[in-house]
């Protein structure tokens, strides 16, 4: 008789699938029923390095990034004859104080389901905002909307709306029918194994892409209860470590589901641009060395020497970095004692500086393929970050 299966029964693949107890205290904030300011010291672009670097000298032409294919999203425009300067340290061009509209239900008729949302969004910017949709990591978790309130302070204070998205919980087997997986490959302790070890993808794998895409389906009625307005041309997505499932599953990365059931496409082309912060590597939630193959889209990653987590160490994390085909692609890599797991949802302990390198990356790269910066894009494909950080961190492009 098949048993009835629930999240509690899947908390054991749970804290292995998401990197454990992703290494993240649960901060949360009180809920606000009207859009607040929020201080500038709450929500600050973070703060530069206080040591001094040598001013970087080098040029980079605009032109050197190979125009990027057009089969999946919208590519920034390429300059052929500028000629920008780089700077050691990439500065958005403007910033702003950041606000809040919190107490949003989004519900999915398609699969039943509704969780909430959190916006943050930069007060007086220029409308319609860019829109950046943010994919926390951990399980699934009714209040994930109120975590990670650092990326999308420094996301928010660059110009970027930014809608955090709760993964509520579901039945572990929600998504058995829809996928036609077997009944045999959706018992209890199928979701309890590893795709690669003969398991079944946990329902939260399937949940999470279409719950970003979810709120894009909704986007017309969260911007009439926000008073808000977004550009639809320009929209990208982040996550980190369970998070960055999200990202690459909208990015068009494959899973495999089960034993017999693979090559599961989440693909969204409405999202632009894709930044993945501690990705999975092969063998780790349906990803397989075949799943990044043919991911057109611009992506970073961003990752370092300590980045593991329960079940993951840093090294795999740099399989999608090598197997993603160029152009577009970007890695961040942080060769540092301080380069932990936390570090890249910027809440580590005692790493302002390195925090300051990942947030400043992540910045440069969505202005660089949702604004369309010629600066970004050739700070992003120059040696500035390596200069800026005396060699701690390095951008690599393909």
């Amino acid at each position: 008789m098949k048993i009835k299966f629930t999240i509690l029964g899947a908390l054991v693949l749970l804290l292995v699938a998401c990197g454990g107890r992703d290494e993240r205290p649960n901060r949360t904030e009180p809920p606000t029923a009207t859009a607040v300011a929020i201080a500038p010291t709450l929500a600050p672009t973070l703060a530069p390095p206080t040591n001094t670097r040598v001013p970087a000298t080098a040029t980079v032409s605009a032109a050197t990034s190979t125009p990027a294919p057009t089969a999946t999203a919208t590519r920034a425009p390429a300059t052929t004859t500028a000629i920008v300067p780089i700077t050691n340290e990439y500065k958005t061009p403007n910033t702003y104080q950041v606000k809040i509209f919190d107490n949003y239900t989004v519900r999915d008729a398609k699969r039943n389901r509704s969780f909430q949302i959190r916006v943050r969004y930069p007060d007086g910017a220029p409308t319609p905002l860019p829109l950046i949709v943010w994919s926390h990591g951990g399980g699934p978790n009714n209040n994930g909307h109120r975590s990670y309130d650092e990326w999308g302070g420094v996301l928010a204070r660059a110009g970027y709306a930014v809608i955090h998205i709760a993964h509520a919980e579901n039945k572990a087997d929600a998504h058995c029918a829809p996928l036609k997986i077997p009944a045999n490959e959706c018992e209890p302790e199928d979701f309890r194994k590893e795709v690669s070890e003969g398991g079944t993808l946990f329902v939260l794998w399937y949940d999470r892409p279409r719950d970003a895409s979810a709120v894009l389906d909704d986007l017309d009625n969260i911007e009439r209860a926000a008073n808000l307005k977004f550009d639809r041309a320009r929209i990208g997505v982040a996550g980190h470590s369970g998070g960055t499932s999200t990202v690459m599953s909208l990015a068009g990365a494959l899973l495999d589901v089960s034993p017999s059931v693979h090559n599961l496409n989440s693909a969204d082309p409405r999202f632009k641009a894709f930044l993945a912060n501690s990705p999975q590597g092969i063998g780790r939630l349906g990803m397989t060395k075949n799943s990044w193959d043919k991911i057109s889209a611009p992506v970073m990653i961003t990752t370092g020497a300590r980045d593991n987590s329960e079940g993951e160490q840093a090294r795999d994390r740099l399989d999608p970095a090598k197997a993603m085909p160029p152009p577009d692609k970007y890695l961040l890599y942080v060769d540092s004692p301080g380069a932990t797991h936390n570090l890249f949802g910027l809440n580590a302990d005692n790493a302002r500086e390195l925090e300051t390198y990942v947030a400043t990356s992540g910045i440069a790269f969505f202005d660089a393929y949702l604004r369309g910066s010629a600066e970004a894009r050739a700070w992003l494909n120059s040696n500035a970050m390596s200069v800026w950080s005396n060699g701690i961190a390095k951008i690599t492009a393909k």
